[in-house]
């Protein structure tokens, strides 16, 4: 064996073992990060499927005060439990507000729910905004989501009363 051989094996060596390690944290930051997806979805994701809005809620008003955005909803269907709620907009970062909990356990037609959220910050407007549900079928326990959708409103100085507050912030998540 030639001298130049064993620095091109000590050389290898070398490099083999920093390939590893090299390998090693890429395989474990990629674990994480499928860790970490993971719990988002299991956590913040509401069901895939998307039914319509209208066989199971009706808006029967919405108030916005520009820190507030509250709806009260008609429930329309007694075979279907709302789980849990939360505004979104891809227009308006302020009205991207946390997953709340309805807090019911049984619901009958006709039953009004009340859902406040805080806007955060302040906004005189707002747009785009999606009021999506987690609803939980009574029967056979699919779960899915229905979505109403707000394209523009503008605050008013109209003070939002809790009125048998049905939707709060959870203790735990979702």
């Amino acid at each position: 064996m030639k001298i130049s051989d064993r620095r091109v094996g000590v050389a290898f060596g070398r490099t083999s073992k920093g390939r590893l390690l090299v390998v090693a944290a890429i395989v474990g930051a990629v674990a994480f990060g499928l860790y970490i997806g993971y719990l988002a979805l299991i956590n913040d994701s509401f069901p895939a499927q998307v039914k319509p809005f209208g066989n199971y809620a009706s808006v029967t008003s919405d108030t916005f005060n520009g820190t507030e955005f509250a709806f009260t909803l008609k429930w329309e269907n007694a075979s279907a439990l709302p789980l849990y709620a939360q505004l979104t907009s891809p227009a308006t970062d302020a009205a991207n507000t946390p997953v709340c909990e309805v807090g019911l356990s049984t619901v009958a037609s006709g039953q009004t729910i009340f859902m406040p959220f805080t806007i955060s910050p302040a906004s005189a407007t707002i747009s785009n905004v999606d009021l999506s549900i987690a609803v939980r079928s009574i029967a056979n326990g699919n779960e899915f989501t229905i979505v109403y959708n707000v394209a523009s409103v503008s605050a008013d100085n109209t003070p939002i009363t809790p009125s048998n507050i049905s939707c709060q912030q959870p203790l735990g998540s979702y």
